[in-house]
């Protein structure tokens, strides 16, 4: 069956995901820092961090919902320490606003330009990302993310979400991600093809089986769809 489309994972294959979180985070510490100073008092950055990982476990029924788990953390410390709770949004805002403060892989928007006029493209993201905001929204047909589906990949369900509605079939549709388990196992899982993003080279898992195929960038998968017959 030929490929008619492309679903992409978000943070690490479209850009480089963690410098943005730990901007973002300090951008978010900073404000609190500034406006509810008796948290900065006694948290660091990192407390903070750790602190949304406990909320993490509390909560495993919301484990797919990162925004959940970051503003209940906000809510708890704003109990804490005795702010309102208009804090959790306005901390909040400061941290989306930076966390969509992305820097592209050079490769990006030129493969994009490219593979728009020949594939119906997707993404299925784990992540809380605002493609609008990052201005990327345009290229892509659909874009789902864990919070809405109410799963995580691996699990098949956000990849089915990704088309589901649309005359598409799971078979006519490559998943390209950075994450052999999440992004291929899942991928597979849920009947598309999946394309290893492996931009660092590192080593394939030995226990899973590989992938349809491997390429160090976006414009090496428009430059292996050109050439392959899929």
């Amino acid at each position: 069956m030929p490929i008619r489309a492309l679903c992409f994972d978000l943070d690490n294959t479209l850009w480089d995901v963690w410098p943005v979180i730990r901007n973002a985070e300090q951008a978010m510490y900073d404000f609190l820092a500034e406006r509810y100073p008796r948290i900065v008092a006694s948290l660091t950055v990192e407390a903070l961090r750790e602190a949304r990982e406990q909320t993490a476990a509390k909560y495993p029924q919301m484990k797919h919902d990162f925004t959940f788990l970051r503003k209940q953390t906000l809510r708890e410390h704003a109990d804490e320490f005795g702010y309102a709770e208009c804090m959790v949004e306005e901390a909040f805002d400061v941290f989306i606003q930076a966390r969509n403060r992305v820097e592209l892989y050079e490769d990006v928007l030129p493969a994009l330009e490219t593979l728009k006029n020949q594939y119906r493209l997707f993404t299925a993201s784990n992540g809380n990302a605002d493609l609008t905001q990052i201005g990327l929204a345009h290229y892509f047909e659909r874009s789902v993310a864990a919070r809405e589906v109410g799963a995580l990949k691996p699990d098949p369900l956000i990849f089915q979400k990704a088309i589901e509605g649309t005359d598409l079939s799971a078979q006519e549709v490559i998943y390209v991600g950075d994450d052999p388990l999440l992004d291929v196992v899942g991928s597979r899982s849920a009947g598309m093809h999946p394309v290893w993003m492996d931009r660092v080279g590192e080593p394939w898992p030995a226990d899973i089986p590989p992938p349809l195929h491997t390429v160090k960038s976006v414009m090496d998968l428009a430059v292996w769809l050109d050439r392959a017959e899929v």
